[in-house]
């Protein structure tokens, strides 16, 4: 079937015609099977900034792949070969896409799995980026055990040490800008940035048998006490120490990971920054002239929440 010489092929449930490129229905999502062209269909992937639902596909490192990895990456991912090179490269397993669908996430894996690259399916609801962990404020050695405080005593979480299977280091980024667009008449609308902070936090994530209790510790508004005579006056040289007392304390088989303070740029393309915006109403700034003020926000948080859970999943002992 063709329409203006196009190959078409009619979706199965609506009838509709699509293009044999794709995988599902534009029309009503119903998954695509084309025999003999399975291998050409490229999926049908997410945005890094798009929220809704997705099916991320994880590359786990380990033999080298095909020496035609890279392009395949950078073709079914959507990626410059720049960006699929430095995927390939990560030491830790990594997001490679973001398929908007089972069906065209295991679609990737299978075109991926002829260039020789493993990889694992995680979907948005098992990595929950919006729910971010439960943050501690304090942490307790009893014992055996590990209690991490919040900000009251209903949310205490007792661990025994023998239960943190993962420790992942890394740091959220966070920048606020305050910009004026200006509009006249008959002239091109003008920005002006007003101001702009930049903040790093440092955090460490622990991770228990279950998501449930995966714990954030933060640079800021943590209370050190657990450091005892270690504990300096800056909060950057506490966090440090807080690590190093955590890894003496954990079992041998718990997996440390620190490989986020390299990776995050390369994450950008697949997890992307969390963005959002507040804007002022318009207001008069002189003859014909009208102007605005917008707050701008960015952060890292969501970013490293996935990168986080994915280890979770995929890097530490069964």
């Amino acid at each position: 079937m063709t329409t203006n010489s196009l190959p078409v092929v009619a979706c199965p449930q609506c009838g509709r015609p699509n293009g044999t490129h794709r995988t599902t229905c534009l029309f009503c999502g119903q998954p695509l099977r084309i025999p003999g062209q399975e291998s050409q269909a490229l999926p049908n992937l997410r945005n890094a900034e798009d929220i809704e639902p997705g099916y991320n596909v994880i590359f786990l490192p380990g033999n080298p792949p095909a020496p035609n990895a890279v392009e395949e990456v950078a073709a079914v991912g959507r990626l410059t070969p720049e960006q699929a090179a430095a995927l390939l490269a990560s030491p830790a397993p990594v997001p490679i896409a973001r398929a908007t669908t089972p069906h065209d996430a295991t679609l990737l894996t299978q075109r991926l799995a002829r260039s020789g690259l493993r990889t694992l399916i995680l979907s948005d609801a098992q990595l929950s980026p919006l729910h971010p962990p439960r943050r501690a404020r304090a942490l307790v050695a009893a014992g055996d055990f590990l209690e991490a405080w919040g900000t009251d005593q209903a949310m205490l979480l007792r661990l025994s040490w023998n239960e943190v299977s993962l420790v992942v280091f890394g740091v959220l980024r966070f920048r606020q800008v305050l910009a004026r667009e200006s509009t006249a008449r008959r002239a091109k609308a003008e920005r002006e940035e007003l101001y702009t902070a930049d903040e790093e936090v440092a955090v460490i994530d622990l991770f228990g048998p279950t998501l449930a209790t995966h714990l954030r510790i933060r640079a800021d508004g943590f209370d050190y006490s657990c450091l005892g005579a270690q504990r300096g006056l800056l909060a950057a040289e506490n966090h440090t120490r807080l690590g190093d007392w955590l890894l003496a304390s954990l079992p041998s088989m718990a997996v440390v990971n620190r490989d986020f303070y390299a990776l995050a740029r390369v994450l950008d393309p697949i997890w992307g920054l969390t963005k959002a915006s507040r804007r002022q109403p318009f207001k008069r700034a002189g003859i014909g002239k009208v102007s605005a003020e917008t707050t701008e926000y960015v952060d890292n948080e969501r970013q490293f929440t996935c990168f986080a859970r994915s280890l979770f999943f995929t890097v530490r002992p069964a």
